[in-house]
């Protein structure tokens, strides 16, 4: 029991913390908020195995900078003898204050975003796995269990330490998938679950599921990889004209300079 505990239950809070990570979690559990600019987003962090607490540590060592910084530019440019507006520390490191307070939200939603995407592309190669293990005879956990242990990779370890908790704690694989999909903000696991919970244990059942959702799954892909494409090339064609456009100028200068000379 003491060896499958960390697996059952999260782990208690210690008192061993450092100044920074209890001002870190008092900012999390007092400052942050479930929506708006100080809402704190729990399932990207998770995703990306980052604590809560560092992340509102990091964004009070930004306010701070914001608001610090404009006033020592301020001094700075005094003692060299020049002068500013008295606005203006006060002006900037307020504005300099909120985008540095907006930086680590920026940072961390861009990066769960591609993590997300990553893993979409691993978990549809997972359940390619799984339909194999079903079509050799596997049973419905190990044919889950199995395709999770081939491989290091971040998504892979995801799913099996989901489904050994589900499997200490006498849990439906489906439930902890679905659980997983929640803490991680992937829809694909969650609709995953709730459909092979209707389907149930039966194995035609079970394979036309899992073969329905590998085939949504790529296609969400290949028209998400288009769109991006899509969207990247109309993005190129304001560089491209701009570039075309100085080509023209810089071979034509020329001609033109000597016609305007000759009139």
């Amino acid at each position: 029991m003491a060896r499958i505990q960390p697996t059952l239950l999260p782990a208690p809070p210690t008192n061993d913390l450092k100044t920074g990570e209890r001002l870190g979690r008092w900012l999390a559990d007092r400052v942050a908020r479930p929506a708006g600019t100080l809402a704190v987003p729990r399932a990207d962090l998770a995703l990306l195995g980052r604590p809560a607490e560092r992340f509102m540590l990091d964004k009070l060592v930004l306010l701070v900078t914001g608001l610090v910084v404009p006033p020592v530019f301020g001094g700075l440019v005094a003692l060299t003898g020049g002068s500013l507006p008295w606005t203006f520390p006060i002006v900037t490191g307020v504005v300099l204050a909120v985008i540095l307070w907006l930086v680590p939200d920026w940072n961390v939603r861009s990066q769960a975003r591609q993590r997300r995407r990553d893993f979409r592309y691993a978990f549809t190669s997972y359940l390619q796995l799984v339909v194999l293990e079903r079509e050799a005879g596997a049973a419905l956990n190990a044919a889950l269990e199995n395709p999770a242990k081939i491989t290091d990779g971040w998504p892979f370890q995801h799913v099996h330490q989901a489904l050994t908790r589900a499997r200490n704690g006498q849990e439906q694989p489906w439930r902890a998938l679905s659980r997983l999909g929640e803490e991680i903000g992937v829809r694909d696991l969650i609709d995953l679950a709730h459909t092979a919970e209707i389907a149930g244990s039966e194995g035609a059942k079970m394979h036309d599921v899992l073969v329905a959702k590998i085939t949504s799954m790529r296609h969400e892909a290949s028209a998400s990889a288009r769109a991006e494409a899509n969207s990247r090339t109309t993005a190129m064609w304001v560089p491209t004209s701009l570039l075309m456009l100085g080509f023209v100028i810089l071979v034509g200068f020329p001609f033109f300079s000597k016609l305007l000379a000759s009139g």
